[in-house]
């Protein structure tokens, strides 16, 4: 039989011609690229607003925004007044004007506490355990200074409904002997006590304003900063020294008095231990000087290292590491480490140290420039930002195993929020600030 071949004019050819495929592959080129456009477009919007399905956070509420949260105005302690605090199911925020409570599952208000007269809120701290905020407020009569003298009166709000419970006169400081320019007792509640630093130590019931004890002070010692808890108040002092000449600095101090650490018995005042800080360090005092960073276990931070103590007073290694975010649990510390990367800018690390060897237990790079660093239940929660494709900065929250330091989960906030202050978890949501988060 014979075969049949078409030739390549003849019509049934026409759907298989070159110019016929060269049309349809444009046609298809020009549709693939309109598509992939289109899911570019798509992409990029989600990338921009931040809402990635299961992989966001969303705002569940938020409190209202109040122009007077960061109003400083003459005082030069007023950031002492700004916090905040979640005891149970209550949010409680200070600020100088006001201090407020919220109901931790809507965010709505529910109470709210105005110091009398012109008076102000000179700062704020507040024992979550026993539910108490105890305010350092001004004379009734007469806003603080930017000497602070005025800053006269101890307040204590009952935290669930922002009721004054008890008040009492802060105790003035003479120009003596201190370690620091407050002419007032600084004030430290925890542990059901209210500590009151000045010449001395002295604690008051943080419900009822009763007076508790006066600290045994070594001799020739000043207390400097104080931190309540159920175990033992922790303290730091400044003892011995030159009293005269060179070495003297205008309030008195000498500059070549020795830095300790101390702990007090919470139920008598009674002192229970003291143990000089490092290599005989100079007692500082203040930004550039040490302070308590936990009171249980006992943690000093010189600037230079972390020390640690333990419950006899016995010092551990010191951890050689210099943080401002830092977080304690009953062996380890817990610190946020910068690097500068070219073109990018600050990127953070989160490292845990052991407090019995002062060694490093493990370390995590973050990828962002941190702003809230909060430990709980175990979990490290961290949130930063960080600029993406595009140079679109993006805001990312990490949650570190704090045993092991691994990711756990990496979420992204919306195009614009960009959460800063102490942060909390309640119910599975993140409240950081006024706002309270939720996993999308």
């Amino acid at each position: 039989m014979a075969t049949r071949t078409t030739p390549a004019n003849d019509e049934g050819s026409n759907d298989h011609s070159p110019a016929r495929r060269g049309r349809t592959s444009r046609l298809l080129i020009r549709g693939g690229t309109l598509v992939a456009l289109v899911c570019a477009l798509t992409v990029a919007g989600v990338f921009i607003s931040g809402r990635f399905p299961g992989d966001s956070m969303d705002i569940a509420w938020k409190t209202p925004s109040d122009g007077k949260a960061t109003d400083r105005g003459d005082h030069a302690w007023a950031d002492d007044a700004a916090g905040s605090w979640l005891a149970g199911d209550t949010l409680v925020r200070s600020r100088s004007d006001a201090a407020t409570g919220h109901d931790a599952g809507t965010g709505k208000q529910v109470w709210e506490y105005r110091p009398p007269g012109r008076s102000k809120i000179c700062a704020a701290e507040a024992d979550v355990e026993h539910s108490v905020m105890v305010v350092t407020r001004d004379d009734e009569n007469r806003p603080a200074s930017a000497a602070r003298q005025l800053c006269t009166t101890l307040a204590a709000l009952d935290m669930k409904n922002g009721r004054e419970i008890w008040r009492a006169p802060v105790p003035a400081a003479s120009g003596e002997k201190r370690l620091s320019d407050y002419k007032r007792a600084r004030v430290t509640v925890g542990g059901g006590l209210t500590v009151l630093t000045h010449q001395g130590l002295s604690a008051v019931d943080v419900r009822t304003g009763a007076p508790r004890w006066t600290a045994t002070v070594p001799p020739n010692c000043v207390p400097a900063h104080a931190l309540p808890s159920v175990r033992h108040v922790g303290a730091l002092l400044a003892c011995g020294g030159s009293q005269n000449g060179p070495n003297a600095i205008p309030n008195g101090l000498p500059r070549d008095a020795e830095l300790q650490a101390a702990a007090f018995d919470p139920a008598t005042g009674v002192l229970l231990w003291s143990t000089p800080i490092g290599d005989r360090e100079p007692a500082t005092w203040g930004d550039a000087g040490a302070l308590l960073v936990s009171a249980d276990p006992l943690v000093v931070d010189d600037v230079r290292a972390f020390h640690s103590f333990g419950r006899d007073g016995r010092p551990n290694p010191p951890i050689d590491f210099s943080s401002s975010y830092v977080a304690v649990d009953e062996t380890r510390l817990y610190a946020l480490g910068s690097r500068y990367v070219k073109g990018v800018g600050s990127r953070d690390s989160a490292f845990a140290f052991d407090l019995a060897t002062g060694r490093q237990v493990w370390k995590t790079d973050l990828d962002s420039d941190v702003d809230v660093f909060h430990l709980q239940d175990g979990r490290l929660t961290a949130v930063g930002q960080r600029r993406d494709l595009l140079v679109i900065p993006a805001v990312r929250l990490y949650l570190l195993d704090a045993a092991t330091g691994k990711e756990r989960d990496v979420r992204r906030f919306h195009y614009g929020e960009t959460p800063s202050g102490r942060a909390f978890e309640h119910e599975g949501r993140l409240i950081v600030g006024g706002t309270a988060y939720e996993r999308s």
